[in-house]
């Protein structure tokens, strides 16, 4: 290498913004020159270790959540479904029932309720039956005895929907209708929506179902109450419900396991998906992976199972036959038994929904009914005699209100954006070697310098050749 290379090198060198590299040039003692050789070797060390693990930090997708309060001084209200807890709960079930020419063996286990389930599988198996299936439970004046949200008697079938539950049968919501939400303003016990509920069951059917009490299921209006916790309220008991709210925001895949935007209907083409959406309630991946298990069993079965959700069309009818019974309880074991069906079948097919909310519930109790309130309520009914009734027994009442207006938000983003990264290399860099983005442009001002001077001493030669 010639001595005019290595002088365009090491004026580059000099000029450097870089400590280390100029000072063992300019150093014209062997100590001072050693000393800076050793600092910027090990700087130079330390700072590829650091940025190294920047850049893994960065591609391990690690997440940090903020949590904020928002306050809000206005809140729709949820939507609240209402059931007896009994499918058969009126006068038509009893005589149904005493008129059924069929001996029921009571089994080898009283709480199987043999009796109870084989009377559904009659019922829901029958075309005829079936349709007329809503006689077998209660009507909207004979469950909701009183109804009241602030100034608003909602006691009137107009702020109320019908909902046919696979379960439980006849239920009713309140605040369903998404036209005419109701708002409230105000928290607390004092401005609860206090719901009276009669749960009775007309006589002979008190041992049929050990179970009494109502369900009450909590959820926002764009979610099937399939997928809400169904949460049991007793005879005779007043139950409050505190109410509150949080949204949770996931980053979607890689950050987590969530898969994105699962509130557009085309964002996945799934059949389930597809389904879900169709029938204009938000997704979850719960309902989806219930629908997929309640697929596999229709494709298996040629039936539905009543245990998992069901959005199928009248031509396929409940799983109550024994040799339907033999035919899904398999599947269901197996579904329960080997996490390959799910993660193999379902989960491919069933996206996990980045966006969440969920209601918050805290309970409380008090009594309800005394003897007292027994006695003025049999004489404002006129019961008397056989007709009169335990109203403890017999009655129940909710009340439930917002604990706060304001909601908790929960979001999640990534510890370490591009723009972090970006920043963290150039603070190592700068702290252990002094240079910085533009520092880079010295190398190639370097290679270009090496460049001309190969391309000049090239051309001189031929210039002598020529000559």
């Amino acid at each position: 290498m010639s001595k005019k290379l290595i002088q365009v090198i090491e004026e580059t060198l000099l000029n450097s913004t870089s400590h280390g590299i100029p000072s063992i040039i300019r150093s014209d003692k062997l100590a001072i020159r050693l000393m800076w050789i050793i600092f910027t070797i090990i700087s130079t060390g330390l700072c590829g270790f650091m940025i190294v693990q920047s850049i893994l930090n960065y591609f391990s997708f690690e997440t940090t959540s903020k949590i904020q309060v928002i306050t809000e001084t206005n809140a729709i209200f949820p939507t609240v479904t209402i059931c007896n807890t009994n499918y058969f709960t009126t006068k038509y079930s009893a005589e149904f029932i005493n008129n059924l020419s069929l001996e029921i063996p009571l089994g080898s286990n009283y709480f199987d309720y043999i009796k109870y389930y084989t009377i559904r599988k009659i019922i829901l198996s029958d075309d005829e039956l079936r349709s007329n299936s809503y006689k077998f439970g209660d009507t909207f004046k004979k469950l909701i005895i009183n109804c009241k949200l602030s100034t608003i008697d909602c006691k009137s079938e107009e702020y109320w929907i019908y909902y046919y539950h696979q379960l439980y049968g006849n239920c009713y919501q309140i605040n369903a209708n998404r036209e005419k939400l109701i708002s409230v303003d105000r928290t607390g016990w004092q401005n609860s929506l206090s719901i009276i509920l009669n749960i009775s069951l007309a006589d002979g059917l008190e041992g049929l179902f050990a179970s009494i009490g109502a369900i009450v299921m909590i959820h926002n209006q764009t979610t099937s109450p399939i997928t809400a916790d169904p949460l049991t309220v007793s005879p005779g008991i007043e139950t409050n419900f505190a109410i509150s709210r949080q949204f949770k925001t996931h980053k979607p895949k890689p950050f987590s396991n969530c898969d994105g935007d699962t509130s557009n209907p085309n964002a996945f083409n799934f059949k389930l998906y597809k389904l879900i959406h169709s029938k204009n309630i938000s997704y979850n991946q719960k309902l989806c992976i219930d629908l997929c298990f309640q697929d596999l069993i229709i494709q298996e079965c040629k039936c539905f199972y009543g245990g998992y959700a069901f959005f199928g069309d009248q031509s396929i009818k409940p799983c109550f036959s024994y040799t339907d019974f033999k035919c899904y309880d398999p599947i269901i074991k197996n579904n329960l038994s080997d996490s390959s069906i799910l993660k193999k079948i379902c989960l491919p097919q069933c996206p996990l929904e980045c966006n969440s909310m969920k209601f918050n519930i805290l309970y409380s109790f008090n009594d309800f009914i005394n003897e007292k309130n027994n006695e003025d309520l049999n004489s404002f009914y006129n019961f008397t005699g056989t007709n009169r009734r335990q109203m403890k027994k017999d009655l129940t009442l909710i009340n439930l209100y917002y604990e706060t207006l304001n909601y908790e938000e929960i979001i999640e983003k990534e510890s370490i954006d591009f723009v972090g990264l970006l920043s963290n290399l150039g603070g190592i860099a700068g702290l252990f070697l002094g240079i910085s983005f533009l520092s880079l442009v010295e190398i190639f001002e370097m290679a270009f310098q090496i460049l001309y001077f190969f391309i000049g001493r090239t051309k001189i030669k031929q210039i002598k050749i020529d000559s």
